[in-house]
Formats: structure tokens, sequence, C-alpha cells
């Protein structure tokens, strides 16, 4: 039972890790949202009172599923999803794959997307 609880635990707290995640896709991820994707902010409302990309729908990553049906998103429309550092969005792409969304990109971390946007915007 032990070694249960600590495993756990471990899993919980490297899920919570500020570590960013790569995106190797960050030309890929403008250009979807410049081209009109639908971007979802999957971080906590703390989070999203520091900053959010212009027009992004919030939903919590742990309720991507009934917020994109909530919202009647198409499962074959553009979706583009942060959050932090691009692990929870990661999280919320895989569940929406599952749930059957063909066209979902992990835009990895806000402020890797910021400076992107920006970049874009300038060059």
């Amino acid at each position: 039972m032990k070694r249960w609880l600590i495993a756990l635990s471990a899993l919980i707290l490297s899920s919570c890790s500020a570590d960013p995640v790569p995106n190797a896709n960050i030309d890929q991820v403008v250009t979807a949202i410049t081209a009109g994707a639908t971007v979802i902010d999957v971080r906590t409302a703390e989070e999203m009172a520091e900053g959010m990309l212009p027009n992004a729908v919030p939903i919590p990553h742990a309720e991507i599923v009934s917020g994109a049906a909530a919202l009647e998103l198409s499962t074959d429309a553009t979706l583009v999803l942060y959050c932090r550092s691009g692990r929870r969005s990661g999280l919320a792409t895989a569940a929406l794959q599952k749930a059957g969304y063909t066209r979902v990109i992990n835009g990895g971390g806000y402020g890797d997307l910021v400076t992107a946007l920006n970049a874009d915007k300038a060059g």
C-alpha cells in the first residue's frame, strides 16, 4: 500500500512540473492561429488573469472534452491548445483526440506563443 501511495504522489508531483515542453511545431501553431483556428487556454483562472492570447477560449484542461462539446466545437475544426508549459495542453490534446477531434494542436506554453506571435506580426 505504501509503494502505491508513493508512486501516486510522485506522479501527481511530476504533473505539476513547470518545465517547458519543447514546441518544435511553433511555426505550424502560428500559422494555424493566424488562419483562424479556435485557440483554447487550458490554464487555471489565476494563470489566465495574468494574460491570455486574444480571442482564446478558457477551458480548464480537466474539463476539455465536456467544454469543447458544450461550445459545440466541430470534431474537424482546427483547435490550438496552450497552457503554461505545454504539459497540460498536451494532456488536453490527447483527451480531445481520444474523443474524436481530428485537428487538435498542442500549442505549448503561453510565453512561447506570445513571443512567436509577436515575432510573426513584426516579420
